[in-house]
Formats: structure tokens, C-alpha cells, sequence
């Protein structure tokens, strides 16, 4: 399930320095939880890379948020763990790494 037009509530843009030298700008979204029948709801996206996901379903609000932030988190280690190169948007002389992860997006 997806509403539309969610409101982002939380974001963070990351540059995707792609091995052919394309850069890709990626946006991570969070969305303001909903509630639905019995249970919870949390829009997530990440642009760039997957696009806007399913909503993410928890049994209360906190729950869905957190889902929702860690799915995103989930999907950056991936890349990271391909090899890829993200870099900060403010700061392209750093790289994110699982610690930057950890810091922004809470533990794995």
C-alpha cells in the first residue's frame, strides 16, 4: 500500500559516484507515519535507487518509523558493500561509510 503525496518528515541527499563516473543524487525519504486498520504505516523512499517502496507497516507509529529508516539504512549498506562510493553532497571529499550510516541512520 502506498498514500499519496506523503509528507516527508525526514531526509538525507547522498551523491552516488557510479565506476563509469556518472554521479547520481539520492534522495532518502521518510514519510509521516499513518495509521491504518490495526496497524501503522510509514511511506519510505530512495530515490536514485529503488524509488519510493511499499509503505512500511509496524504495529504502532514508532515501530513503522523505525522499519521505515532502517529499510533505507539496509539499502545503503548494500551499496556500500558492493563497493560503491557515496559521498556526501556538502562534502565530496568524504565517503559514507558504516559508521556514517550508524550516525545518521541508527544501528543495523
Amino acid at each position: 500500500m502506498k498514500i499519496e503525496n506523503p509528507t516527508i518528515i525526514a531526509t538525507e541527499e547522498i551523491i552516488w559516484l557510479r565506476e563509469d563516473g556518472d554521479e547520481i543524487l539520492i534522495q532518502a525519504n521518510v514519510g509521516k507515519p499513518y495509521e491504518q486498520v490495526g496497524a501503522w504505516a510509514c511511506p519510505a523512499a530512495l530515490i536514485g535507487v529503488d524509488g519510493r517502496y511499499p509503505d512500511i507497516v509496524g504495529g504502532s507509529s514508532m515501530q513503522a518509523l523505525h522499519l521505515a529508516i532502517r529499510l533505507i539504512r539496509q539499502r545503503l549498506e548494500h551499496l556500500i558493500d558492493a563497493g560503491e562510493v557515496l559521498l556526501y553532497r556538502n562534502d565530496r571529499n568524504c565517503r559514507w561509510d558504516l559508521d556514517s550510516l550508524n550516525t545518521s541512520f541508527g544501528l543495523g
